[in-house]
């Protein structure tokens, strides 16, 4: 095709190229803005959840650490509202894969971590009498739940205490205790994070009415207590810390601290007589 009037043309294409340009432009400064405002509307909303994280696990730690003080036999101290640094220790014991974390007779303890990163998939929340509202596993929850029945049928009333624990729920817990006890205080009775059976959802901590619903270790002479003592295992648990064992579960007596193992091995370690690092040969 043959142009008339070159001049006019060039003008005109040079006018319209100008004009394409200028909405190209427009459009990607549209666009550039448009991102970067729902990127910040993004990063409200996680600040946001954070905070509200860190707000509900504040409160758990404080109900825990409110019945744990009762253990070495002096008042809560105030929590922390601020966010407790990390131990600068560096955890050097091997973390357990999150199969094999799912099993529900897993060695959890000083020498054996898990992932701060692992939550169980099947928690849910206890329906039984409580202290406070709490989780286990299902398949737990469903031991528990035949347990205090029994306890019920025997005349005893017990109440959940303290079940499954976050990781960061831990971690601010055990640095409650050092603050409060001191290191050595601690280290019987709060597990270091990712070292807590709270951790699994297979481990309750349960009271009752008679000790002020606090973690007391005249717990293990009560009514309630010898009855768990001597029935638990029928129900697949079993007192993880007993009396007279420090020196080999690293814990101080906790007659209210039970572990899900299932019926079998719970059974198994109660006729034994041995703790369950003993029974499965594993320090």
């Amino acid at each position: 095709m043959r142009v008339k009037n070159k001049k006019r043309f060039l003008i005109a294409s040079t006018g319209l190229a100008a004009l394409v340009i200028l909405v190209i432009v427009v459009l990607t400064i549209g666009i550039w803005h448009s991102n970067e405002k729902l990127a910040e509307a993004e990063n409200n909303k996680n600040t946001q959840t954070t905070a509200s994280l860190k707000v509900t696990a504040a409160k758990e730690v404080k109900t825990i650490a409110n019945t744990q003080s009762a253990v070495m036999g002096k008042p809560a101290q105030t929590i922390i509202n601020e966010e407790i640094k990390t131990s600068n220790e560096v955890d050097t014991t091997p973390a357990i894969n999150s199969t094999a974390t799912d099993s529900i007779t897993i060695l959890v303890n000083k020498n054996h971590s898990i992932s701060s990163t692992y939550v169980p998939d099947d928690l849910v929340t206890v329906d039984l009498p409580s202290t406070r509202n709490t989780q286990l596993r299902s398949i737990a929850a469903e031991g528990l739940t035949k347990l205090f029945a029994a306890a019920e049928n025997a005349g005893f009333e017990l109440y959940c205490c303290s079940g499954y624990r976050s990781y960061a729920t831990q971690a601010e817990l055990y640095a409650w205790n050092v603050e409060t006890y001191g290191v050595d205080g601690a280290e019987l009775v709060s597990a270091r994070p990712g070292m807590s059976e709270h951790q699994l959802g297979l481990a309750m901590d349960v009271t009752s009415a008679a000790e002020g619903f606090d973690l007391l270790e005249s717990f293990g002479s009560t009514p309630e207590g010898l009855f768990i003592k001597e029935n638990a295992h029928k129900y697949g648990f079993i007192v993880r810390y007993p009396e007279g064992k420090t020196n080999i579960t690293g814990y101080a007596y906790e007659p209210w601290h039970l572990r899900y193992l299932g019926v079998d091995v719970a059974t198994e370690i109660y006729n034994s007589g041995k703790t369950m690092e003993e029974y499965f040969g594993s320090n």
